[in-house]
């Protein structure tokens, strides 16, 4: 049986004699070459393989058209002076061998797994960076809702703000409203909302619809107005709200009373809730006003008379040491988009 052990396995004693054999067969092969060429060559026996072969006598030359010439060596194979060994026999004689012919097939699959692995080795890196970016944006949401919570957190100890108490008397004078006839004839008012500033509408129209809180009235307010020109007798209500001066004539918050140093507002309708300042229009400097407290009548004065708009509250101050009177009422009659308003001072 063939020893198909490739030669790395193989001892020295082995490839010794693995040599040896091939030195024979080289020698044999020189034999059968010349066998037609001696004269009385004997037959090759196979018991020259364990012994040297004889010599040839020299044969003298034969002329050269008379000579024959040698029959052509037989080419095989494995004819080189390249070591051969037993186990490359059966692939070189069924052609699978080649020297020099590489296996096509084995170089193609052998750059398709080069091109296979650098593939994957790209697709590690990209889904490396992929889980790198996305590391990153967990990282940044967190981070924003960290300092979300941390910014409600603080807000929870802040204390909220309390909404001021919007002053009317700041932004707009009193008894502004709009008039209307519906169709039984009857004469209906509403509160202006347009002299208001847009960004304090809502507010005013929230404070409307609230139901009237009557200011606690001073002993030492007034009660009690009297023109005797405009024949105007009616009592003063605390405040000059839109309710409030549905009851009458309406005392600004926080003006002076009656015989005090300041400016005392005083405040009524033209046209609506018994037209109580209808006329002012004719009082000339020097009428008389009567306004009573509970303990005392003042009259005062009548000094000027002014048309000014809606927004003027400067009307409204005091100046030093003036005990002043202001009368204020919506002007023209029915048209309302301005104020008539009357200055008096104190009779000493």
């Amino acid at each position: 049986m063939r020893d198909k052990r490739p030669v790395d396995e193989l001892s020295i004693e082995e490839l010794e004699r693995i040599l040896a054999i091939r030195k024979r067969e080289a020698r044999l092969a020189r034999l059968r070459r010349y066998e037609g060429r001696r004269i009385n060559a004997p037959a090759v026996d196979a018991t020259l393989e364990e012994s040297e072969p004889p010599e040839i006598a020299p044969q003298p030359p034969k002329p050269a058209r008379l000579q024959k010439q040698p029959p052509a060596a037989p080419v095989y194979e494995d004819d080189d002076s390249t070591p051969r060994f037993e186990d490359e026999l059966d692939a070189r004689r069924s052609g699978q061998f080649r020297q020099g012919n590489p296996d096509w097939a084995k170089v193609w699959w052998n750059r398709l797994l080069l091109v296979v692995e650098i593939a994957a080795a790209l697709g590690l890196v990209y889904l490396a960076y992929s889980l790198f970016q996305s590391l990153q944006e967990v990282t940044q949401v967190s981070a924003n809702i960290q300092a979300q919570y941390q910014a409600t957190a603080s807000a929870r100890l802040i204390p909220p703000t309390a909404t001021p108490i919007i002053n009317m008397g700041a932004l707009v004078l009193p008894v502004g409203h709009t008039v209307s006839i519906n169709d039984k004839g009857e004469v209906q008012a509403a509160f202006n909302l347009d002299e208001v500033p847009a960004q304090y509408r809502d507010q005013f129209a929230a404070m409307l619809s609230q139901p009237l809180v009557q200011p606690t009235p001073s002993p030492e307010g007034p009660i009690r107005i009297q023109i005797p020109k405009l024949k105007v007798d009616s009592t003063v209500v605390s405040g000059d709200s839109w309710q409030a001066l549905q009851l009458g004539v309406g005392h600004h918050e926080g003006s002076a009373n009656p015989g005090q140093r300041g400016n005392m507002v005083l405040s009524a309708h033209n046209d609506v809730y018994g037209e109580i300042f209808r006329h002012l229009d004719q009082l000339e400097p020097g009428d008389t006003i009567t306004v009573s407290s509970t303990t005392k009548d003042y009259v005062y004065v009548v000094q000027d008379r002014q048309i000014v708009r809606p927004d003027e509250v400067w009307v409204m101050n005091a100046q030093g040491d003036e005990r002043k009177l202001t009368l204020i009422s919506c002007y023209p009659y029915r048209v309302d988009t301005k104020r008539i308003v009357v200055f008096a001072t104190l009779q000493p």
